[in-house]
């Protein structure tokens, strides 16, 4: 096969279907996993490549002869499923077609908005499913079948954004996903382990070279010029799905609102280490709250996606932050430690 899966979406999901396609190119198989074998053959490193019909194709009004092949030559299909793709026709096309090559076990339904199954509430509107995705058609004149999609749910509600991921992973991949989440906590474990380990290091060493600190005549500007150009680089080192966005425009606001907080509680602490010591554990505390707030204001699964965008500059912002309050703290209880005179 060509392709590792096929992603089908409504062009009003462009945003999510991008940070899917992205995602899943990017995603570094487990080193435990790697070679293992599976319903696929030898687990790989990488999920490569995915198919974006929109990305990869010219406009076309129908399902042609290049989209067709590249159907066939996917051993999956994702559906991102929402209201917009339950209407679409070419949506629909794409399952029918994959459908027909492959068989329904191949199909993956990543729902992202919307009700499964709302059309048997009569609530149409709602439905994420498209209809070939609900049924499947023997033959010519045959009466449809009801099926149950295989499906991962990204809503808040749901699986949420990371477990939803990760189950889309696992069915490509042809592994439990039980295995791969638990594999997927211990690699997310020992990275903390080890930015811990190296934090500490470093205030280690700052600690052992803090007395030299004020001798070096670097003045509280030098220092803020410093952590301006640290900021400006996290801003440039932000992912490239950055240009994902809510359809809801009310919660972009809010979100960019909450992150504006978080950015100005930064800078009332960022640089400041002149503070007194109650007034600065308050500010860092202060700063810590509103850059988690940012993601708390997600309510849906784009929006999720996009405060965690926003928050990543902030994020940077906060280690920084975190880790010039360690070292003034040290350098405080240093100094106030009297130096006991050389016994004679």
């Amino acid at each position: 096969m060509k392709y590792w899966a096929f992603i089908s979406y409504s062009h009003k999901d462009t945003a999510l279907a991008d940070w899917l396609h992205k995602k899943l190119e990017t995603y570094r198989v487990p080193r435990g996993l790697v070679g293992t074998p599976s319903r696929e053959g030898a687990v790989p490193a990488r999920i490569l490549p995915i198919f974006r019909d929109r990305e990869e194709l010219p406009t076309s009004s129908e399902l042609g002869d290049n989209l067709q092949k590249c159907l066939q030559q996917s051993r999956y299909l994702i559906v991102v499923c929402t209201p917009a793709a339950a209407q679409s026709r070419w949506v629909a096309e794409e399952v029918r077609a994959f459908k027909a090559w492959h068989g329904r076990d191949r199909v993956i339904a990543l729902i992202a908005s919307g009700i499964p199954n709302a059309s048997d509430r009569s609530e149409p509107a709602s439905e994420c499913f498209p209809h070939s995705l609900r049924f499947d058609v023997d033959g010519a004149g045959s009466p449809s079948v009801r099926v149950e999609p295989i499906a991962a749910d990204l809503r808040a509600e749901g699986d949420g954004r990371q477990r939803a991921f990760l189950k889309i992973v696992a069915g490509l991949l042809g592994v439990g996903f039980d295995d791969l989440y638990q594999r997927e906590k211990r690699r997310e474990y020992r990275r903390r382990i080890l930015a811990g380990t190296i934090a500490a290091v470093g205030l280690l060493v700052v600690a052992a070279t803090g007395w030299s600190i004020a001798h070096l005549g670097k003045s509280q500007k030098e220092m803020r010029h410093d952590l301006a150009s640290v900021r400006q680089e996290a801003e440039l080192l932000s992912t490239d799905y950055k240009d994902v966005r809510p359809s809801n425009k009310e919660s972009e606001v809010r979100i960019r609102a909450a992150a504006q907080r978080a950015q100005e509680a930064l800078d009332n602490v960022e640089g400041h280490t002149d503070m007194p010591s109650r007034e600065y554990a308050l500010a860092i505390q202060a700063a810590r709250n509103a850059v988690a707030a940012v993601a708390k204001e997600a309510r849906t699964a784009e929006e999720t996606i996009f405060a965690t965008e926003l928050a990543k500059p902030l994020e940077a912002r906060l280690l920084k932050v975190n880790n010039e309050y360690g070292k003034e703290i040290i350098r405080r209880t240093e100094a106030s430690v009297p130096v006991s005179p050389l016994k004679k």
